[in-house]
């Protein structure tokens, strides 16, 4: 991919604006409706990892069950534009079920599965009151309907029972995908989540760009390896549909293939032969930091997607020291940007170009992918990421109501800066605190966090002190070995923050070792930093801590 952009050495000066966009337009694509009916493949298909067991099925008969599962869902009333809430799991059934909807006519909201006991009822003040404003009729999870938080008058629908396999050739009918194909919830990360609404034929040509920024070479030898939760955009659009649209074969695992064992990432990709995955950046450092069998084999790798979360040049240092003995290549790893609001995908590094460290340190992200724009201010300081172009979203479904989106640009909350036509970006503009004439941010601690707890620190979350004194707070995940030494969770709070205020300057007002799990996360897996201050600041945190310093 190329970009261009207003020069800001010769036509602009520092703080005006300074717009870039892609120099590749979108090119034509397929319609949703094509997309997910892929009844003429035979050769290529999906492999669903379930635990020890696979199930794969080629496209053709993939369309075939997810046929059958639209006639179910019509026979229980879902109609063209039917609003119809779902916990989609990495399952074949859940898989199904997505398919059977839209194949109806009907629109998917994508939800976060209910979580346990202790945050239920927020579950239900964030959530429910959405869905029933949409008069979500329908609820499909594979969860006890005893125990799912339902809308008023909701009917609870299993996704086995959908995604029943029967031998009837059944013939779909031509039942368009309404305007508002899909809603999907933003990850919390601030403020209360809200539905994202998009249009089906954004949808489907925001996967053919993504597919065509691929660059697949060979459709019959392209194999996606996903462990990524497909209720959430990445797993779902990134991965999953991309891969449906380009017709590539699949394979997709539970998140907890990944989560009970980091090495099953890597040792996945060898044994299907992959070519294409993609992960966060916590991924990415987990893995460097197992052990692997030997004879893993990761020279076909061609592409490997790094997004969700700012970008740490240290963790792609340890990853490819990690994985490229196993014959990993440091141009297959592509950093890239996007968020909800823009359906995915905003901007991404050169295919085959590798990792490239810019200005600051900090990870270029690339150029625009085709179909976006942004507008930032000119220069290297950071100044608010604003996202335009076709992949916008319609607007936001709240508790009041369509909220529709105003304007041609979109403020991500980001902080970030061009330099030589690509994109960096550096956090969250909420989570900031400006120190002797430079902008120190959340994520600047988080990564130092990490670096010095190394292996014994599985998340870390940084937050602006309640009291307002231009200082952050700290909270990190200790493992067991911290668990059952008291004096080694002290010792690692003292070199954090001691190491914090040698790099950046600022002293941090606590720092707090805490049991693993304790830090609250989004559904894609990053730090709730408001959700942590919070817990921090009430003392809810107290029973779980290893040590702290104030």
């Amino acid at each position: 991919m190329t970009a261009s952009a207003v020069s800001a050495d010769d036509r602009q000066t520092a703080g005006e604006d300074l717009f870039l966009e892609s120099a590749e337009p979108p090119r034509g694509h397929l319609s949703l409706e094509e997309i997910v009916r892929p009844f003429s493949i035979e050769g290529r298909g999906l492999t669903v990892v379930d635990r020890q067991s696979e199930t794969r099925l080629s496209y053709t008969d993939l369309a075939t069950r997810a046929a059958a599962a639209s006639e179910r869902l019509r026979k229980a009333g879902v109609g063209p534009g039917t609003p119809v809430a779902m916990t989609i799991g990495n399952t074949l059934e859940s898989i199904l079920s997505v398919l059977g909807v839209w194949m109806a006519g009907g629109c998917v909201v994508s939800v976060p599965p209910p979580p346990r006991a202790a945050a239920l009822q927020w579950y239900r003040s964030n959530f429910i009151p959405v869905l029933e404003t949409m008069d979500c009729r329908f609820f499909v999870s594979a969860d006890d309907p005893a125990e799912l938080p339902l809308p008023a008058k909701a009917v609870a629908l299993h996704p086995a029972a959908l995604a029943e396999a029967d031998h009837e050739r059944r013939r779909v009918p031509d039942i368009s995908i309404p305007d508002r194909a899909l809603v999907q919830f933003t990850s919390g990360s601030i403020g209360a989540p809200k539905g994202v609404v998009i249009r089906g034929d954004q949808l489907a040509g925001h996967l053919s760009m993504i597919e065509q920024g691929m660059g697949i070479p060979d459709i019959d030898h392209e194999v996606l390896v996903s462990w990524l939760p497909l209720y959430h955009d990445m797993g779902l659009i990134a991965m999953f549909m991309t891969g449906l649209c380009a017709r590539v074969n699949m394979v997709i695992a539970a998140p907890s293939t990944f989560a009970g064992k980091p090495s099953n990432w890597l040792t996945m990709l060898s044994q299907y032969k992959a070519t294409m995955t993609a992960a966060p950046n916590f991924a990415y450092r987990l893995a460097a930091s197992v052990p692997y069998d030997d004879g893993l084999d990761l020279s076909r790798m061609r592409m490997a997607l790094s997004g969700g979360e700012r970008l740490h040049w240290q963790t792609l240092l340890d990853f490819q020291d990690t994985a490229g003995p196993l014959g990993w290549r440091w141009e297959v790893t592509r950093p890239s940007y996007g968020l909800a609001e823009g359906i995915v995908g905003a901007s991404s590094t050169p295919l085959l170009r590798g990792a490239v460290r810019g200005p600051g340190g900090h990870v270029s992200v690339g150029p625009l992918l085709p179909g976006n724009r942004v507008r930032v201010k000119a220069g290297l300081e950071p100044s608010p990421i604003h996202l335009g172009g076709e992949w916008l979203l319609a607007g936001y479904q709240t508790a009041e109501g369509f909220e529709a989106r105003q304007g041609d640009w979109w403020d991500t909350g980001d902080a970030g800066f061009v330099h030589d036509g690509e994109l960096y970006v550096l956090g969250r503009r909420n989570e900031v605190i400006s120190l002797a004439g430079r902008n120190i941010f959340a994520e600047d601690v988080e990564a130092i966090g990490h670096d010095v707890g190394a292996s014994h620190v599985s998340a870390c979350a940084a937050f602006r002190d309640s009291a307002g004194d231009h200082r952050f707070s700290v909270v990190v995940e200790g493992d067991r070995s911290l668990t059952g030494s008291p004096e080694d969770a002290a010792e690692l709070a003292r070199r954090l923050r001691a190491t914090v205020t040698e790099i950046l300057g600022t002293r941090l007002t606590s720092v707090r070792v805490v049991r693993k799990g304790s830090i609250p996360v989004t559904t894609s897996g990053k730090v709730q930093r408001a959700r942590c201050r919070a817990l921090h600041d009430s003392g809810e945190l107290d029973r779980r801590t290893l040590a702290e310093l104030r």
